[in-house]
């Protein structure tokens, strides 16, 4: 609704622009044909020109960052529900006033269609001439002419070489033009201003030709003066008597012109460079590395639509935390749990770029592909930043073996009751959030029973019934509300001390492969979402893609207990950054960290 809207205001200042031309410049010109094509070539303009966009390119440098690295994408916010009534209320306001206009042409051609079939028509005219007393005024409407049958022979002659001029020259196309245009700009005087000076030189380009036809000259502006009369009933037809003032006497004067006065219909070139330039927009493209490009201008085209789809891997699973942008610009999102997302005002020539940890970039053209997309990824030959954990060197060593008599596994709270439940029993897609507490603090909340530590699992059924919620309600793309100042990229993306290797090599050396997933032969790549935050401290520790309750909740520990990093900054200011690392369990006997 808001497209529609800058629309319709672009339009407004398209054809007031080549009104004020006209006013000012030509509107007193005797060269009536090109006044014509002048008024015609503005309604078209002001129709087709808003779509079109002047958008010069903007190079922001940035440093490489990590797999999920790209554009700049801030958080998405929803505007106020105030907003959105009021931007549906006007859209009704408009449409209802489209509508009544729309309607009131229809009603007119339809009565004077209706009053013309119980007319008797006049023969002897190489068109239909209709004589009827329920119009005052003489008129044509399309390939008919409309006489009231108190005219005169000799005068109904006069408005019969009148009229056959607007006839000939088709001067119903460009009041059909001008009256929609009155139509979707109801609220723009500057529409209706424009109508009339349409109107006004069909009457000249009619009294031109007529002038020539007619025996006598002095009749024909007598029959003029006869006709004042006959105000005009409808908007579509030509009236014989409109816009009957001296300065029309005045133009059937037989002037000679300068033929260099026709040049000032280029006077309205300034004026579109100068709509063109208001409208301009800043197209940033994100290079990486300082290297700088001329400020460049290209035209391309304003139509936009909403995009939506699914990110699936090459088996049908969804990719939840998908990075889609669209190329060249900062419009951005990320993939919900379900693998669904949604963009508004993704331009309709758009390239929408999708990328995922451990599978290849894809580029994808949005008017090729439509608007509801279905994405599936395939996987890379190498894994972007995935770390291996297996056999790995020497970790920190174990801790020390529990006093006799204390349970030698960690306490299982599920959904807050304690359970006897094998992890290996729980389905790591029921699960919706996964804490480990660890010594006292363990203790304090389960008592001795949780000496070895307590591992917290909320299932999905479990959160939403604690939220009060259905569990099958989802949010997806735009309409998720992302936590305030949370960035997916930023212009330099946090920092692990010593680097992506030192990174890699730490969680490595600090992660404890469970024993009984060792046991049971458990392994997968379980990835992890947390936020780096302005302070550099790893926080909001979330698993977005699960394997086993057993490497989830051991990938979670070890993520939370990371040193803090050098924060990622926008703009020159410290932000809080939301970073993603898959981490791989397997049981290799070599630790390998795999990069691009």
């Amino acid at each position: 609704m808001e497209t529609i809207g800058f629309y319709l205001f672009r339009s407004a200042v398209w054809i007031t622009g080549f009104a004020l031309v006209y006013l000012l410049f030509l509107r007193n010109e005797r060269f009536f044909l090109l006044n014509r094509i002048y008024l015609i070539a503005g309604i078209l303009s002001s129709f087709i020109l808003p779509l079109v966009t002047v958008r010069y390119v903007v190079e922001v440098p940035v440093i490489q960052a990590s797999a999920t690295s790209g554009p700049v994408t801030a958080a998405l916010h929803d505007g106020g529900s105030w907003m959105h009534i009021l931007t549906v209320t006007l859209c009704a306001i408009w449409l209802t006033g489209v509508v009544v206009i729309l309607a009131r042409y229809a009603a007119q051609v339809i009565y004077v269609l209706r009053a013309a079939g119980k007319a008797d028509m006049t023969p002897g005219y190489p068109v239909k001439v209709i004589r009827s007393s329920e119009f005052a005024g003489s008129f044509s409407l399309f390939s008919f002419v409309v006489v009231n049958p108190s005219v005169s022979e000799t005068e109904t002659r006069e408005i019969m070489n009148h009229e056959l001029v607007h006839i000939r020259q088709m001067h119903w196309f460009d009041l059909v033009l001008s009256s929609f245009l009155c139509a979707v700009q109801w609220f723009n005087p500057a529409a209706w201003i424009y109508s009339r000076l349409v109107r006004q030189n069909h009457e000249y380009l009619a009294d031109e030709e007529a002038l020539q036809r007619t025996s006598d000259p002095a009749v024909y502006r007598a029959v003029l003066l006869n006709q004042i009369a006959g105000s005009p009933v409808i908007d579509l037809g030509n009236f014989f008597s409109y816009s009957l003032n001296k300065k029309r006497f005045t133009m059937m004067k037989n002037t000679i012109i300068s033929p260099y006065r026709k040049l000032r219909l280029l006077l309205v070139l300034p004026v579109a460079a100068l709509v063109l330039y208001a409208f301009a927009k800043p197209e940033y493209r994100i290079t990486a590395g300082g290297t700088e490009t001329p400020t460049e201008a290209v035209i391309t085209s304003d139509i936009t639509k909403s995009v939506s789809g699914v990110v699936k891997d090459d088996s049908g699973n969804p990719l939840e935390g998908a990075v889609i942008v669209v190329k060249g610009t900062t419009i951005g999102t990320t993939s919900d749990a379900a693998g669904r997302f949604a963009l508004k005002d993704v331009p309709d020539d758009a390239v929408l770029v999708v990328s995922y940890v451990g599978f290849e970039t894809k580029a994808i053209k949005v008017k090729a592909a439509g608007s509801n997309l279905d994405i599936p990824m395939q996987k890379s030959t190498v894994v972007i930043d995935t770390v291996n954990v297996g056999t790995v060197p020497p970790p920190p060593p174990p801790p020390p073996p529990p006093p006799a008599g204390v349970p030698s596994k960690a306490l299982v709270v599920l959904d807050g009751d304690v359970t006897s439940r094998p992890l290996s029993e729980i389905d790591p897609e029921e699960i919706a959030e996964i804490k480990v507490l660890k010594g006292e603090m363990a203790v304090l909340k389960y008592g001795e029973k949780a000496r070895e530590g307590a591992i917290e699992i909320t299932t999905r059924k479990g959160a939403a019934d604690a939220a009060g919620t259905k569990e099958d309600v989802t949010v997806t793309g735009y309409g998720k509300k992302a936590k305030e100042d949370v960035f997916v990229v930023v212009e330099e993306m946090p920092q692990f001390p010593g680097g992506e290797e030192a990174m890699n090599l730490w969680v490595a050396q600090n992660v404890r492969y469970p024993e009984l997933a060792k046991r049971e032969g458990i392994r997968g790549v379980v990835v992890v979402n947390f936020v780096v935050s302005k302070t550099g401290k790893v926080g909001d520790v979330k698993v977005i893609r699960s394997v086993h309750p057993l490497l989830d909740a051991e990938a979670i520990r070890v993520m939370g207990e990371m040193p803090d990093w050098k924060p990622g900054t926008q703009k020159g200011k410290a932000v809080d950054v939301k970073y993603t690392l898959p981490v791989k369990f397997s049981l290799d006997v070599k630790l390998k960290v795999d990069k691009l």
